[in-house]
């Protein structure tokens, strides 16, 4: 089993924490076939058995080790950790009104919520953030180890062309309500399927969900 780290924002965050999130979409790199057109990918693999589509077929060889199409976020059972947006200061002991200078305290801003670390919990070697000394927020990258909160674990892996995801599987993106992360993005209420549609162009660029990747 491996860790690793994801970034989340804010949105992302808040829909893992209601339980609406429970997918993520990555783009493949480099793309299956260096990016070949599905008939040229057919005739690379062979054709194709009657009625299966192409990425069955593919999903089918990469889950056999016949095709090499690594996910970028590791296997079933290795955890995810996630990275976001928070604020870090220095713990004060109101009971003593002293300063415990090597404690931490920490606030999340997707919801606002604190926690408070022990310095026998924070790596050795840590050191404020300089935006934190500045009373400013940090941004999710520069969040360590300790101070994450929310751990994932893989149940399941699948790959596929990203125009292909169904009104379903956009909603366990995290897409779906009035207070999902696409009504926020967006400014108004859309089905999952649009939402998520503009949420991967926000990220990935304008004429990625064209492109249809492999994701």
């Amino acid at each position: 089993m491996k860790e690793r780290p994801i970034l989340c924002n804010e949105d992302m965050v808040r829909a893992i924490l209601d339980g609406r999130k429970t997918q993520v979409r990555k783009l493949i790199k480099p793309q299956p076939f260096n990016g070949a057109s599905d008939e040229e990918a057919i005739k690379q693999i062979g054709g194709l058995p009657p009625r299966p589509s192409l990425h069955q077929v593919i999903n089918q060889a990469w889950r056999s080790g016949c095709a090499d199409i690594p996910c970028p976020l590791g296997k079933p059972g290795d955890r995810l950790w996630v990275r976001e947006t928070w604020k870090s200061s220095i713990s004060h002991s109101f009971a003593m009104d002293t300063c415990d200078c090597e404690d931490v305290q920490v606030e999340y801003l997707a919801d606002g919520s604190f926690k408070f670390f022990r310095d026998d919990n924070i790596a050795e070697g840590w050191a404020m953030p300089k935006s934190a000394q500045e009373g400013n927020n940090t941004p999710s990258i520069h969040m360590p180890r300790w101070a994450s909160r929310i751990n994932l674990e893989i149940a399941n892996i699948r790959n596929g062309r990203i125009q292909e995801i169904n009104e379903e599987d956009a909603k366990a993106e995290g897409v779906d309500g009035p207070e999902s992360a696409a009504a926020q993005f967006c400014g108004w209420y859309e089905k999952p399927r649009p939402a998520f549609r503009r949420i991967w162009e926000s990220i990935y660029g304008g004429d990625s969900w064209n492109k249809n990747p492999w994701a």
